[in-house]
């Protein structure tokens, strides 16, 4: 298959061992993909491989209106898969393993692993003993591939992998960031559960308690690193919406296309919760989830009123929890990039500018002889988006100095230490970035190719 084709490609494994192959167009992605689920070689893990394909679709497909999916003919077997040949595009094969067969050693693995060549090798494995699921070739040697890869692991159902598959193959960020709003009278200990286990599951979590430095302004901290997170967790406790700063997060979510999820605590009645607010994922808790009942404490306000603390959740009852901030958490990264892409597109289109949407990377915008690449992110410009401007070409064999590798995505709230770092980038790069604020002023300037 030519490397010109631009899809996301998705290879799947099926259950007589043949392989079929989809292309996904239009996906908001920073990087043309190759994704390849494999088993160990059972029925079952075969099956795994398939479950976790339909949720990588449903993903895919529900990432932007613009995504169109088509059969096609496999880009190559896996086992003679050349890495050289597809520099261009982001390489992940990933193994699905079970419980009745072990991963054999099969010398064709390595041919994914080249990190001169953008390609790598995951393995997703179900509960139960490591041990269990690799044979004793690949257990005494440490050197081997299978044992130097970290593993994913899943409790509940396959598709718990998904985050760590999407931000490995690169078509979402490798940043996993997640807010959780909380009242401390409440849910702290809920609070804090969620925070150790979600950040020993690669998150980057915010939660006020460890945070915000001593001598930080609060509140332009608070705003920043909302900018950074892509979802807002709510513990949703009966005082929580009386809280300033809760009111702040949530609007915060809804200006700037954060996903936001709900956990409701259990003595939340319906006509209690937090309103106006569209939530993506809302997950209601009963009494049996926590680990002992609720204390209840006497609280001055303006009126005493008795406050309940929640417990700890039980293992079970955060594993649950867990699997659905990791599944809503992909689709609002996918969401908040392609509304501020087609909010960006609008402005463009109305100022006469040409657009062409890539299937992944920058957009290209073309004006009189310019040609401008401009890369929507949903947080603070990091190295890896000027990484990806870079990275990208411009159509044309000439390029005009006026043209420009532009990065559009929020910067308001940043602290001055970041606001150097952001333009020491700029220098080294010969990238700009602008705020998304004003979407206007930003169309305005590459019209006018205006960058002082």
């Amino acid at each position: 298959m030519a490397e010109v084709e631009l899809e996301v490609w998705l290879q799947t494994e099926q259950g007589d061992g043949t392989f079929t192959c989809k292309a996904f167009s239009g996906v908001p992605s920073a990087r043309l993909s190759w994704v390849a689920l494999a088993s160990s070689g059972s029925a079952r893990a075969r099956d795994y491989a398939a479950q976790l394909s339909r949720e990588l679709q449903s993903v895919l497909l529900t990432s932007s209106p613009e995504v169109s999916c088509r059969e096609i003919l496999c880009p190559a077997e896996l086992e003679e898969m050349q890495p050289e040949k597809y520099r261009s595009r982001r390489k992940l094969l990933v193994l699905l393993g079970s419980e009745d067969r072990a991963f054999e050693d099969l010398k064709w693995y390595e041919h994914w692993n080249s990190d001169a060549l953008d390609s790598s090798v995951m393995t997703v494995l179900p509960p139960g003993k490591y041990e269990d699921f690799f044979n004793n070739e690949i257990l005494q040697d440490d050197k081997h591939l299978l044992r130097r890869v970290n593993a994913s692991t899943w409790k509940e159902n396959v598709a718990e992998a998904l985050p760590a598959i999407l931000a490995r193959a690169e078509i979402t960020s490798a940043a996993t960031r997640v807010f959780i709003s909380y009242r401390r009278l409440e849910t702290l200990q809920v609070a804090l559960q969620l925070f150790d286990r979600l950040t020993h599951e690669g998150f980057e979590v915010f939660l006020d308690r460890f945070s915000i430095p001593p001598g930080y302004d609060f509140q332009r901290r608070l705003t920043q690193e909302l900018e950074d997170k892509s979802m807002i967790v709510l513990l949703e406790s009966k005082f929580l919406k009386d809280s300033k700063w809760t009111q702040h997060e949530i609007d915060f979510a809804k200006r700037n296309r954060l996903g936001l999820m709900s956990v409701r605590m259990p003595d939340v009645e319906e006509q209690e919760v937090i309103p106006s607010v569209s939530f993506d994922s809302r997950v209601a808790l009963t009494k049996t989830d926590f680990i002992c009942e609720p204390t209840e404490e006497r609280v001055a306000t303006n009126k005493m009123i008795r406050m309940k603390q929640w417990s700890a959740l039980t293992d079970n009852a955060l594993e649950g929890v867990v699997a659905d901030i990791k599944r809503t958490h992909a689709s609002a990264l996918f969401r908040r990039r392609h509304r501020l892409r087609s909010d960006l597109v609008a402005q463009l289109r109305t100022k006469g500018l040409a657009v062409q949407y890539q299937s992944a990377g920058p957009l290209l915008v073309t004006w009189g002889t310019d040609e401008h690449l401009i890369w929507p992110t949903t947080r603070p410009p990091e190295v890896e988006d000027f990484r990806v401007v870079s990275r990208a070409q411009f159509p044309r064999k000439v390029v005009f100095p006026t043209s420009k590798g532009i990065i559009v995505g929020p910067q308001a709230a940043l602290e001055p230490d970041r606001k150097e770092r952001l333009s020491w980038l700029h220098e080294v790069s010969g990238c700009l970035s602008f705020d998304e604020g004003n979407l206007a002023e930003i169309v305005r300037r590459v019209a006018e190719c205006d960058w002082k």
